[in-house]
């Protein structure tokens, strides 16, 4: 909860400068449509999602925020439509992008995934133990056939470098991944049993079709899959 505070001050803090910088290519006002997406990502968004004048161009340091340097351009683009419009509601969205994003018009939207998609994804410094790598080198290449889960390779691709909507994992932090799954695992578990659940109800509304793989994993298996994931580059 430290860290989110000190997330949303400094993002009011980015908005109170924007308000009194005279320059648009330095402007850090996310609440003017002239600002191009490229200013938008070196000025506002590398707080959180890596420091432009640290050459780290979207490779995230802290394992609360996901990297986005070489994140697929169309699953960027679909992220922050949902963020602008509040369909996606884990809590990291409301509590970090529902404000960031609230004011993003579709060309910043094209301009800031543009950016992060073409920037050069950093080898992930995180350690894991080799038993935990291999198993879930193992799931990502096979799946688990007897709990319905299907190898992640099939849609992310042999290197987890994703595919258009489908994200890129490779190099991911861990704990982002672990969080995430455990987000598609809550959907999986709130719709058991009922039909027709609206998206509304949903954390994330668009990732059906991770409901049942994240809800097929154990809790191991889901640490497993993250270690693995972050080990890729």
């Amino acid at each position: 909860m430290k860290n989110v505070k000190t997330i949303l001050t400094l993002s009011a803090l980015s908005l109170a400068l924007g308000a009194c910088s005279t320059g648009l290519d330095k402007s850090r006002n996310l609440g003017n449509p002239k600002v191009s997406g490229n200013t938008l990502a070196q000025q506002v968004c590398s707080v959180c999602h890596g420091n432009i004048g640290n050459n780290v161009n979207g490779n995230s340091v802290n394992p609360t925020f996901p990297s986005l340097a070489g994140q697929q351009k169309d699953y960027l683009v679909a992220e922050m439509n949902e963020f602008h419009v509040h369909t996606r509601k884990d809590a990291a969205a409301q509590q970090m992008m529902w404000g960031i994003a609230r004011n993003f018009t579709p060309k910043q939207i094209e301009e800031l995934a543009n950016f992060y998609s073409n920037q050069s994804p950093m080898v992930s410094h995180e350690h894991h133990q080799a038993a935990l790598v291999a198993e879930g080198q193992k799931i990502f290449n096979e799946g688990l056939l007897d709990k319905g889960v299907p190898a992640c390779m099939g849609c992310h691709g042999s290197n987890a470098e994703g595919n258009g909507p489908i994200p890129r994992l490779a190099g991911q932090h861990a704990d982002y991944i672990y969080k995430q799954l455990n987000v598609f695992n809550g959907d999986e578990i709130y719709t058991e049993g009922k039909e027709n659940v609206p998206d509304v109800d949903l954390q994330r509304p668009n990732g059906a079709a991770m409901e049942g793989i994240a809800h097929g994993l154990s809790d191991e298996q889901k640490h497993a899959m993250a270690a693995y994931l972050s080990s890729l580059h």
